[in-house]
């Protein structure tokens, strides 16, 4: 398996869990072994396992966000000079390169009002003075690498001269530049495509090389909300970074096992519940499958939108019995 940057600080955010580490390195550098033991339902809160993983992760990240990207390299195990994507600008060449394509979206996709996320949703985004009509305030992308007749036929993309297979992954989210906001809605990454579709471990060579969410957003936040006129003006105006209906099982054990903390058992409306970052629950969340994709973001891309932080998160539901959505909120 080679190790990108994004793998090397999991693997350095799994070396400072202590006890943890040999299970979580080993989930990495070898398919094969099972992965740690998850909450044994989706309704049950996140086993010690699972929660110390993310605890850690979000750590990391949390000691990374103030530092310089040298600096930051150097927490590294072997210390690195810089830990910068080295993906850049608006992706076009390296998505076409590695067999991604960019989706036309109906508007109905690209809907971020009352009908769509819930009342909830609303008051937070008018208390936020984040504007949420699609295709005027946000902008909606959708990257898809093959279709599933793709990954049925074993159709194939050249790349540096060698055959790789369509995974059938996708990204989509949206982005509001005006107000400094980028809105994850879904995802599946070509790792996680190829056990979905294949039914199977990701084999040597077949995961391109673009293969990140936090790369594929920052791609999107650099075009911007009005990409065919012009580019993000102030990519370092990033205010929110918002996972809008969590549906991982994973993050959902996470989301409830930090709402414990506070004597709840589901998420409420907004105002929901905040956690400071520092805290245990604020850097489970942060290192929760939904929460490390803006966690990357920011520590690997210092020099295009500056040193920031996440310093607390916002847990709550648009609508009642509705998925949970997360804001972290950037300074």
């Amino acid at each position: 398996m080679k190790l990108t940057t994004t793998t090397t600080l999991a693997l350095l955010a799994s070396t400072a869990c202590g006890f943890y580490a040999p299970q979580v390195v080993r989930s990495l550098l070898s398919p094969q072994d099972p992965p740690i033991h998850l909450a044994r339902r989706d309704d049950e809160p996140a086993s010690d396992d699972v929660w110390n993983k993310a605890k850690c992760i979000g750590g990391q990240f949390f000691k990374a966000f103030p530092l310089s990207d040298k600096d930051a390299g150097q927490e590294y195990s072997p210390k690195k000079d810089s830990v910068q994507s080295k993906w850049k600008g608006d992706l076009k060449d390296g998505l076409k390169k590695w067999g991604w394509t960019q989706n036309t979206l109906l508007k109905s996709v690209c809907e971020f009002d009352e009908s769509a996320l819930g009342k909830g949703w609303v008051d937070a985004a008018k208390q936020l003075n984040i504007g949420t009509e699609g295709w005027k305030d946000i902008w909606c992308y959708r990257f898809s690498h093959g279709t599933l007749w793709d990954v049925a036929a074993d159709k194939t993309y050249n790349a540096d001269n060698k055959d790789y297979p369509y995974t059938g992954a996708y990204a989509q989210f949206g982005i509001n530049d005006d107000d400094g906001v980028i809105l994850a809605m879904d995802n599946l990454m070509p790792s996680s495509a190829i056990k979905k579709n294949k039914q199977r471990d990701p084999q040597d060579g077949e995961v391109p090389a673009l293969q990140s969410l936090s790369d594929l957003l920052w791609g999107g936040w650099y075009r911007g909300s009005q990409p065919d006129t012009s580019n993000n003006e102030n990519v370092k105006n990033l205010k929110y970074l918002i996972s809008l209906s969590v549906t991982n099982s994973e993050s959902l054990s996470i989301i409830r096992r930090a709402l414990k903390a506070k004597n709840k058992v589901t998420a409420s409306l907004w105002p929901g519940d905040n956690f400071d970052i520092s805290t245990a629950e604020g850097k489970a969340l942060l290192g929760s499958p939904n929460g490390k994709r803006f966690g990357y973001l920011l520590a690997q891309r210092k020099d295009d939108v500056g040193i920031k932080k996440i310093d607390s998160v916002t847990v709550f539901r648009g609508k009642d019995h509705s998925n949970p959505i997360l804001i972290f909120y950037v300074k």
